[in-house]
């Protein structure tokens, strides 16, 4: 809106300091409230709890956040698994309001920069994603600092280094975390390479050359930077390349290095070991492409459901809002290039090229990566929102004649949000568990008396892994036959259960029966576990 118009009150900061507070609690809440489901527990048991340097190096899978697990790794030196787990992630969720609320400031006057925080902390999928394990959130934040260097970058004046070797850092990170962050990446660069490359022919009238003129030198810096982090990026991929495709030539038996150790076939031949990693990675890909035929259709039913995860069942209505925020978008973009209108196109670039460039990408890719990949898209669509009803209202305010009733019109505006908000807020699914059966998991341990002198073992990989969350035991022990307590899946007492589970290391024709029978006891049971521990006259002998 009009800057004279509507100008940010210490009231409206004050209420976001109010509401970061409020989320910082909440959010602190959920970090510890909440039982780990089994990505994370799997990150957090094969990567954080070993350190940065292994989490570095090691990458067995796709699912592996490596910049993620390195950071948490710092955290959980500390000595707790959550803290370790999830703190970072914590932190880049309060961050990311705060982000936001600089951005949205960029745009937007008034209450509408609160408008925009309230809108994206509401959106499930962001929330659930908020203080989870995994590399989603700290992707965001690095989306947000490189935005805000951007809008630094792009400006008016000299531009300090460190903003481009901050811009650069957020740019490696945030493809450290998660590779599939490409799909944010690239089109803020192209966003901010195109908005100088514009205004850089635009100067060239008066100086005579693009490069020469201050937005030419400024794009200069900006591909170098970018370049920088691409190169930085691929540096950090190689040492896992490296550690990954030694550890498999020496242990290959076909291989002219069997037998080696990693420091040798290091030393001997670098080059064939990031090669043989590269090609495993590429052997393993994470998300599978998809038959071409048909794809368009099931593409856009993946939108939709998308846009259900971030507003329960508003998926339709939401595509339509995007579409609808695209057209505007465009044709402000063009308007304002055609009048040498720089107010606020840096940013309507940023978000046309990041909202357009996904689908058109997807569709060459012929791909529909897991929805969690576009948790960031929550920033988009919360900005987009409030860019359209902020013009809804400059429209009203100019041709309704409603002068006057500015602070009328965004109190209703305000209010409207603040009450679709509680809404989001308070329905079910906002604070539901990750996973149930990690939950109850964790339920049945707490009936049964777990010491580090005790004997136990573990009957599926969810057991094993919440073992040592919980309480700092590895046990990778499955022999059920002298163990203080046995937790069994009620489908692994079904003689006529056979489906195949992943997840189970035992099923009905394994566990010894008469055993269980003649030593054990029933202490505790839920929807989904019994709980078997030893009896009494057995414990005493």
């Amino acid at each position: 809106m009009k800057s004279d118009k509507f100008s940010t009150s210490k009231i409206e900061k004050a209420a976001f300091v109010v509401l970061f507070a409020v989320m910082a609690v909440y959010y602190c809440w959920r970090m510890f409230a909440l039982t780990p489901w089994y990505d994370e527990l799997y990150t957090y048991y094969c990567f954080i709890s070993k350190g940065p340097v292994y989490a570095a190096i090691h990458w067995p899978l796709p699912n592996n956040h490596v910049g993620y697990s390195v950071l948490s790794g710092f955290l959980d030196m500390f000595g707790n698994s959550y803290i370790g787990l999830r703190g970072v992630s914590y932190l880049c969720a309060l961050a990311n309001m705060v982000l936001i609320y600089r951005i949205s400031g960029k745009i937007f006057k008034g209450i509408l920069p609160f408008c925009t925080v309230l809108l994206y902390i509401s959106m499930n999928l962001v929330n659930q994603m908020a203080v989870q394990g995994r590399g989603y959130t700290l992707g965001i934040t690095c989306f947000l600092t490189a935005w805000l260097c951007m809008e630094e970058i792009c400006g008016n004046g000299q531009v300090r280094k460190r903003l481009f070797i901050i811009y650069a850092c957020s740019l490696t990170l945030g493809l450290y975390a998660v590779s599939s962050h490409v799909y944010w990446v690239v089109p803020l660069c192209l966003a901010g390479g195109c908005y100088l490359l514009i205004l850089a022919i635009r100067e060239k009238k008066e100086n005579g050359s693009v490069f020469k003129s201050q937005f030419g030198k400024q794009l200069i810096r900006l591909i170098v930077a970018s370049v920088a982090a691409a190169l930085a990026t691929v540096f950090l991929y190689t040492l896992i390349w490296l550690a990954i495709g030694s550890n498999l030539l020496v242990k290959e038996e076909n291989s002219i290095y069997f037998g080696l150790s990693h420091i040798e076939m290091i030393m001997k031949a670098p080059f064939s070991a990031i090669h043989r990693g590269m090609e495993y990675m590429l052997d393993t890909p994470y998300i599978q492409s998809e038959e071409r035929a048909g794809f368009l259709g099931r593409l856009g039913g993946f939108f939709v459901s998308l846009s259900n995860y971030f507003y329960g069942s508003l998926g339709k209505p939401l595509i339509l809002i995007w579409l609808i925020g695209i057209g505007y978008l465009l044709i402000n973009v063009f308007r304002r290039i055609r009048l040498g209108n720089r107010e606020k196109l840096l940013s309507q670039l940023i978000l046309l090229s990041e909202i357009v460039f996904v689908p058109i990408c997807l569709l060459i890719q012929c791909k529909r990566p897991y929805y969690r990949v576009f948790t960031y898209g929550g920033v988009l669509l919360a900005i987009l929102i409030v860019m359209l009803l902020n013009a809804l209202l400059e429209y009203i305010l100019e041709h309704g004649k409603q002068e006057g009733n500015e602070k009328k019109l965004c109190t209703v505006l305000l209010l409207l949000i603040v009450l679709w908000c509680a809404k989001c807020f308070f329905s079910p699914e906002y604070h539901a568990q990750y996973g149930q059966m990690e939950y109850e998991i964790q339920d049945a341990f707490r009936h049964g008396e777990i010491t580090k002198e005790g004997h136990y073992c573990v009957t599926d990989c969810n057991q094993e892994y919440l073992f040592y969350f919980l309480y700092g035991i590895r046990c990778e022990n499955r022999q059920i036959e002298g163990s203080d307590m046995v937790l069994l899946d009620k489908r692994m007492t079904d003689p006529d259960f056979t489906e195949m589970v992943w997840e189970f290391y035992h099923y009905y024709d394994t566990i010894p029966w008469k055993y269980i029978e003649e030593n054990m006891q029933i202490t505790y049971e839920n929807n989904n576990y019994i709980l078997y521990t030893r009896k009494e006259e057995e414990n005493e002998k």
